[in-house]
């Protein structure tokens, strides 16, 4: 009798989730260079939203990014771009989802939370670097080129120690 009502309950879940479910999670690019990490939920009964890079907080303009509806077309997602409806293909196994030439691979929410924190730490690096550099003058005289090579290195170090975490620090000379 358990058995059954397992049976039962399984397919009971099975036959009320959506085709579009298979899309909610997180989404990393492959294949490039930096990396970027997409993000879909759902929202409310029918809607889902997409965060395009959940590793930055701003667009290329500078303006806070806001989360795209997501349109639902013959069981598949896909963005509105104001002229037509860019299809999100997921792959049968669910593993692997592509947006054009985009070929992205669905991670778990660790490994995503993982990368936030990664960025959000190399941005403060960033940061602290940056205000350190300001104490040095774009040419410096044989006194200050000891302290200026220490803090390039140090910075150097630094961010080999972070995962994906890329600016560009000057090489010491």
């Amino acid at each position: 009798m358990r058995i059954f009502f397992i049976t039962l309950i399984t397919l009971a879940l099975t036959a009320c989730s959506k085709p579009y479910d298979k899309y909610i999670g997180y989404w990393k690019l492959e294949d490039t260079s930096y990396s970027k990490i997409l993000e879909i939920r759902k929202e409310a009964k029918d809607t889902y939203l997409v965060n395009e890079d959940v590793l930055s907080a701003a667009n290329l303009s500078g303006q806070n990014k806001k989360e795209m509806v997501l349109e639902q077309k013959d069981n598949q997602l896909g963005v509105n771009n104001g002229l037509t409806v860019i299809p999100f293909s997921l792959s049968e196994d669910g593993n692997s989802l592509r947006i054009r030439e985009n070929k992205y691979i669905k991670i778990t929410d660790n490994e995503a939370k993982t990368a936030i924190k990664n960025r959000q730490d190399c941005n403060q690096l960033e940061s602290k670097f940056r205000e350190q550099r300001l104490a040095f003058r774009s040419f410096v005289n044989e006194t200050e080129k000891k302290p200026r090579n220490e803090l390039l290195e140090k910075y150097t170090t630094l961010q080999k120690q972070i995962p994906d975490c890329k600016f560009y620090i000057p090489k010491a000379y």
